[in-house]
């Protein structure tokens, strides 16, 4: 599996400097020091070995973060999460704000809808609604976060400013009628 690891690296140095669609698998190959007819046995082109980077990038959030979420510690699962991309900034700078944007928002949503369960009966928000609401502000907040100057903002006040914008503009109850 060395030249899956070596291809799955090759394609993070050059997300650094070019957008996924001017990639080719050749640069990739060319990255990596494999044969181009070896990546063809570990993946079916690009977007298959990007689709594997996100997965497994994802899985890894939802594997440190759900079981505290379980636990009823919403904010606790947030600051892990926070905690996790700033221990690998680097990637996921390039992830969320390099050539992979689109198909890590588009993965987070997945996982995220498959392991949401459904919204509370007397929410005021659909369910589906409130997933990609939720969501797209977790991914934008760190998005903007890996945007900013290292050490502007620490894992815990942006753990804190997602924790208010999803408990504030999602998570919180409507109004009772005339009130």
């Amino acid at each position: 599996m060395r030249s899956g690891t070596a291809l799955r690296e090759a394609l993070f140095r050059l997300l650094e400097r070019t957008t996924f669609e001017q990639l080719t698998v050749r640069d990739i190959c060319a990255e990596a020091g494999v044969h181009y007819a070896t990546f063809f046995r570990h993946y079916g082109g690009k977007e298959a070995l990007l689709d594997d980077v996100a997965a497994d990038q994802i899985a890894r959030l939802v594997a440190l973060t759900v079981p505290i979420k379980e636990s009823g510690d919403d904010r606790g699962s947030i600051l892990a999460l926070c905690l996790y991309v700033e221990d690998h900034r680097t990637l996921w700078s390039v992830l969320l704000n390099g050539g992979a944007g689109e198909t890590m928002r588009a993965e987070w949503l997945r996982v995220t809808r498959k392991v949401t369960g459904p919204a509370p009966t007397n929410s005021w928000l659909p369910a589906e609604l409130g997933t990609i609401c939720t969501t797209s502000l977790i991914v934008e907040t760190i998005s903007w976060w890996l945007r900013q100057d290292r050490g502007n903002w620490l894992p815990d006040a942006v753990a804190e400013i997602i924790h208010r914008l999803v408990m504030t503009s999602i998570a919180s109850r409507a109004p009772a009628e005339g009130a």
